[in-house]
């Protein structure tokens, strides 16, 4: 099977200042809306921000969670909720990375799209990598129907491929 994601490139940058905690994301598309969603959870924990100014800021955020962003397209003048569940063991060293980057800002390392496979009557997508490989699904909350439609997310999850 093709795969068919609704955003085939990223061009925008994602970068967070680790105090006091800013997220950045620059350039912001025009047609695309930004959402904050908890790491360890997978809840949105923020409206989604249109990106007409070409940058979207999340400020005054709490420096003990981790936080995965999130980008859809088509948000019109909905309020729309998804939510991440990731289906591989998923390794998270946000603490780490944070702690010896000096205070600078931090790009997120990673980024997965959305698959459309064709079955997204649920309301539920595949977030892959690079390769095509499903790491976890987006559930669309609401609105149901066809827009919004969830983009991509970037966060400094990967893979737990670590052998013991």
């Amino acid at each position: 099977m093709e795969q068919n994601k609704f955003l085939n490139e990223s061009p925008e940058q994602v970068v967070i200042i680790p105090e006091p905690r800013i997220i950045k994301i620059e350039p912001a598309q025009p047609a695309r809306a930004y959402g904050l969603f908890d790491s360890a959870t997978g809840t949105q924990v923020t409206g989604f921000k249109k990106g007409t100014d070409g940058k979207v800021e999340f400020d005054s955020l709490d420096p003990s969670k981790h936080y995965d962003v999130g980008a859809i397209e088509g948000m019109g003048d909905e309020k729309p909720e998804f939510a991440i569940a990731y289906t591989l063991p998923m390794r998270d060293n946000t603490d780490e990375i944070l702690k010896n980057s000096g205070n600078r800002p931090v790009a997120y390392p990673n980024t997965y799209t959305i698959k459309d496979n064709g079955s997204n009557s649920n309301n539920i997508f595949d977030l892959v990598d690079d390769n095509g490989e499903k790491v976890g699904e987006v559930a669309k909350l609401s609105p149901i129907g066809d827009k919004p439609k969830f983009a991509w997310a970037k966060t400094f999850r990967m893979k737990d491929d670590i052998k013991e």
